[in-house]
């Protein structure tokens, strides 16, 4: 079955590969570049601050609650009335129309109200956690900006990687006929130069759509197209190995404890769940107003028919809650299991933080050690080239050791570049996790990028 079209013209790219990414593109995207695209375009960002923009309403519409309310209300009557009056004639009935009008300006200032006043207070709570949630998505956008970015750059060096053993491969397999036709060499190393030369075209494919999945990801978030030529590649010497600062873990989890916006938000739920009690529990308590009224009536009552009134009153109106049925207790069990949930969550948050920096901990820590062990190894796997290829020309190594000797360093070159971006991403989602990732971090993350100047 013939290639997808998006594949086939990744493939037909692959060919200029090399060159490609050894020439950055002018005007290249950066990870710095990324992040500002994702803040504008990122859907479940844009969700986020919209939440958070809905969430801040809640405190002006609290506040409300322990403002003066002022309210007029008017209207203006056709009455018809039958009348019956008993006389020393017997009944006599009569009928008549008229026009009855009221108008009312009244002026309600709160006195003592508790549930208003928990309301107020869990609006505060619930706005600040809110806001905590926001600042939580934005420090997790970073950090997953950079990881797709990273991908692009893994995948597209795995495609480089094997569009080089596929040249190498080629060459060999032509080199290993032509020698066979002259009678010297053999069958064989023509047979496994030409099945791997198979393979390393299967892998091609494959290395191709990990490079368009993951352009597709990073565009996702960024909601612009991101093609893996255009990224700016990442300078292994402008990166430096170094352990996370401060170098202890408990340290690290007393900043998260502390600063990690998600506990943080956690912690105003417990507060809000608090005021839930004290709002469903001021059920039991009187109610107090202070109420100023003006009003206007004319003829109200058939007796009083072309009468006008004009009333001011200022006093004050008491409530006093006798017996609701035992809702009132009721809802107050219901915050009260609220709030015990509310306390669960937090703990159960600040146990997964606690994991949750571990993981990042330790692969920043172990990632310094695998990218050194790996550079290692690689200038080894390249001495091991070498010396196979004079082993051939001694005589005491064949075209398969060769053959062997290169894949180890196609390998070892790319594990080694993605130890370099899973520590790079590691060590954002270190600081992400301890709430501390601010663009700082991104700056001088993308200050390790070969970005022109």
């Amino acid at each position: 079955m013939p290639a997808p079209r998006r594949v086939r013209l990744r493939l037909a790219w692959a060919a200029f590969v090399p060159a490609a990414l050894l020439c950055g593109a002018a005007g290249a995207t950066d990870l710095l570049g990324a992040y500002r695209q994702a803040l504008e375009s990122d859907a479940n960002f844009l969700v986020a601050r919209a939440n958070a923009e809905a969430a801040r309403e809640a405190l002006p519409q609290a506040r409300a609650g322990l403002l003066p309310n002022l309210s007029f209300s008017g209207s203006r009557n056709k009455n018809h009335t039958d009348t019956t009056q008993n006389t020393i004639l017997g009944p006599r009935s009569s009928q008549f129309d008229y026009f009855s009008e009221g108008q009312y300006l009244t002026l309600r200032q709160p006195l003592f109200r508790l549930a208003n006043v928990a309301q107020y207070r869990q609006a505060e709570a619930q706005v600040a956690g809110s806001d905590l949630q926001f600042e939580k998505e934005r420090q997790n956008l970073a950090a997953k900006v950079a990881s797709a970015y990273f991908d692009v750059l893994a995948a597209r060096d795995q495609l480089r990687l094997v569009v080089e053993q596929e040249k190498f491969l080629l060459e060999q397999w032509q080199r290993s006929q032509a020698m066979l036709d002259k009678g010297a060499g053999t069958r064989t190393d023509r047979d496994e130069a030409k099945a791997r030369y198979d393979n390393v075209l299967a892998q091609k494919i494959e290395a191709a759509n990990a490079v368009d999945l993951a352009e597709r990801t990073l565009a996702s978030i960024t909601n612009r197209p991101a093609p893996a030529e255009t990224l700016a590649p990442l300078d292994e010497r402008r990166m430096p190995l170094e352990a996370p600062v401060p170098a202890s873990f408990e340290e690290w989890v007393a900043i998260g404890e502390a600063a990690n916006p998600e506990l943080a938000s956690l912690r105003y739920a417990i507060e809000a769940a608090q005021q839930e009690v004290k709002k469903q529990r001021s059920g039991h308590f009187p109610t107090l107003d202070l109420i100023a009224q003006r009003s206007f009536s004319a003829s109200e009552t058939p007796s009083i028919i072309g009468n006008q009134f004009r009333t001011d009153l200022v006093g004050l109106q008491v409530a006093i809650p006798l017996y609701s049925g035992g809702s009132v207790l009721s809802t107050e069990r219901q915050a009260l299991a609220g709030l015990e949930r509310a306390r669960q969550q937090y703990e159960a948050g600040r146990r997964q933080l606690g994991l949750n920096l571990r993981r990042e901990y330790n692969n920043v820590v172990q990632g310094i050690a695998k990218v050194r062990a790996l550079e290692q190894s690689l200038a080894s796997a390249g001495q091991a080239v070498i010396s196979t290829v004079m082993g051939v020309r001694a005589g005491t190594r064949n075209n398969l050791d060769v053959l062997n000797a290169r894949s180890q360093l196609y390998t070892v070159e790319r594990d080694l570049a993605k130890a370099r971006y899973d520590y790079a991403a590691a060590r954002l989602r270190l600081k992400s996790n301890a709430g501390t990732l601010g663009d700082a971090d991104m700056e001088t993350v993308n200050g390790w990028l070969g970005v022109a100047k």
